[in-house]
């Protein structure tokens, strides 16, 4: 019974030994588990951060874009409202220009005719310099 006795003794102690080392590696990796869960919660606030940082950076970005973008808008659209009173004004001026020259044409003969036609040209090319200098005026003082 002695040998019995010796070998569950030595068994026991082995069994001890196991246990002690198994609660010292639990204890080392509960502390290594604790150890990452700082560091990883550490790195996700830096990067919350960060990431906060850029986002701000990234709206003033896109509000300087979307201020230009709106003021390229607004240019264009005063630009069309010119060229649609320009168009306006050359359809009213041909209007009477076509009467004119319809009654005058009726009246008058070929070589009357042919300054009718050479002045209502030059009121053409009147109407378009005077347009272009407006659209360029206009350009000019929104910048």
């Amino acid at each position: 019974m002695t040998t019995d006795t010796a070998v569950l003794e030595r068994a026991l102690n082995v069994m001890a030994i196991c246990m002690a080392i198994q609660t010292v590696l639990f204890t080392a990796g509960a502390l290594a588990a604790f150890v990452a869960w700082r560091r990883a919660s550490l790195a996700l606030e830096e990067v919350k951060a960060t990431t906060h940082a850029q986002l701000a950076e990234l709206r003033v970005y896109l509000d300087r874009m979307s201020a230009r973008v709106d003021e390229a808008a607004g240019a264009f659209v005063r630009g069309t409202t010119a060229m649609d009173d320009v168009v306006s004004d050359v359809r009213s001026a041909m209007g009477t220009v076509r009467n004119s020259v319809g009654s005058v044409a009726s009246v008058v003969s070929g070589p009357r005719t042919a300054l009718a036609m050479g002045l209502l040209k030059g009121l053409q090319m009147w109407r378009k310099r005077r347009a272009a200098q407006r659209i360029a005026a206009a350009v000019t003082s929104e910048m």
